[in-house]
């Protein structure tokens, strides 16, 4: 690491800074380990949230032909099945900003 910020810091622009980081193969080492394994867990998730968040279309459709028309039960019961499952997928990403918000705890 100091390496890394010795080349950072360099002002001698004549020299070309040559080094290599290696993220693919990288180790935590004993001590980062519970830090590693926290994050890894969080970041294994983060791509099924993601092709959530990306797929999510919302019940605005529903709920306008809801409030538009309050007396055709048939609209109330659509919108409605339209807003639970949302409900719970809002639910899935406020938790998962949460531990996200518990991990920049972490630097």
């Amino acid at each position: 690491m100091g390496n890394l910020l010795k080349v950072l810091t360099c002002t001698d622009l004549e020299q070309e800074p040559n080094f290599f980081l290696d993220f693919e193969n990288a180790q935590p080492t004993e001590a980062e380990r519970e830090t590693w394994e926290e994050v890894d867990v969080v970041l294994k998730d983060a791509l099924g949230i993601l092709d959530e968040l990306q797929a999510y279309k919302g019940a605005g459709q529903e709920i306008r032909e809801a409030i538009q028309n309050p007396n055709d039960e048939v609209l109330q019961d659509q919108a409605w099945a339209a807003v639970v499952p949302l409900v719970g997928k809002l639910k899935t990403f406020y938790e998962f900003s949460q531990r996200l918000g518990t991990l920049a705890s972490f630097s």
